[in-house]
């Protein structure tokens, strides 16, 4: 599984419009100003927490799975499902934060971490290359 980065600039906008919404409402009630300051105070509350969970559900969404057998590879993602057998495979190339799975030289299937460089993906380089190499009959000699 590939995780996109929090997105911690929609949850620190969230958490300031939380502070201004409530310090609002507070304010306007301790000091018994107009009532269209206090509902000002709660649509600010309100944005904040719909912020939350917009950006809570958009990063979930933006998660890709990528499934690898002995026969071939599944990676399914928000835009784009991708399967392919590793006999099909002709190249897999890597730059620092990109996989791409090169399938003759037409198609290609690119990965992308959006956080750089990270566990997950090395794990992910390293198991795809052992799976291509067992397919090819390669074996490691340690």
């Amino acid at each position: 599984m590939l995780t996109p980065p929090l997105p911690l600039r929609a949850f620190g906008l969230a958490a300031l419009l939380a502070v201004v919404g409530a310090a609002v409402i507070v304010t306007a009630s301790a000091a018994r100003l107009s009532p269209v300051l206090s509902v000002i105070g709660w649509i600010a509350l309100a944005g904040a927490v719909a912020l939350c969970v917009v950006a809570w559900t958009t990063w979930r969404r933006m998660r890709v799975r990528v499934e690898l057998t002995d026969e071939g590879y599944t990676i399914d993602g928000p835009d784009a499902h991708e399967q392919g057998d590793w006999s099909d495979v002709t190249k897999l190339t890597q730059s620092p934060t990109t996989l791409v799975i090169h399938h003759g030289d037409e198609h290609r299937v690119r990965l992308v971490s959006q956080r750089g460089v990270t566990a997950e993906l090395i794990h992910l380089t390293g198991d795809l290359v052992r799976r291509l190499d067992a397919s090819r009959g390669y074996t490691s000699q340690l």
